[in-house]
């Protein structure tokens, strides 16, 4: 799954817009607002309702911030154990674990 350009969304499979540019940049959004504010100029992190705005004022919700660290120790290796420092049962609890 890809994530949104402009306000860091996951996007479903089969949704969404696909839009490259004339240099080959490509830029997915998941809906016409996202595209829109593209359109018009806008910055992600001046936009309340993005999630690059969310991580700079720190109200990034902790579920959010769990699966993005998910996701790093996913892509670099690590185990989500030696990511986020946590203790055996809490990492088990992150994993779905019992």
């Amino acid at each position: 799954m890809s994530k949104c350009s402009f306000c860091g969304n996951e996007i479903e499979k089969g949704t969404g817009m696909i839009f490259v540019q004339k240099i080959g940049k490509v830029l997915h959004f998941c809906s016409s607002k996202c595209e829109n504010n593209v359109e018009l100029g806008r910055k992600p992190k001046n936009t309340r309702w993005t999630q690059e705005f969310k991580k700079q004022k720190g109200k990034l919700s902790a579920d959010a911030e769990r699966e993005a660290l998910q996701r790093e120790a996913e892509g670099s290796g690590e185990t989500i154990k030696q990511k986020a420092g946590l203790s055996g049962a809490a990492a088990k609890k992150l994993k779905g674990g019992a």
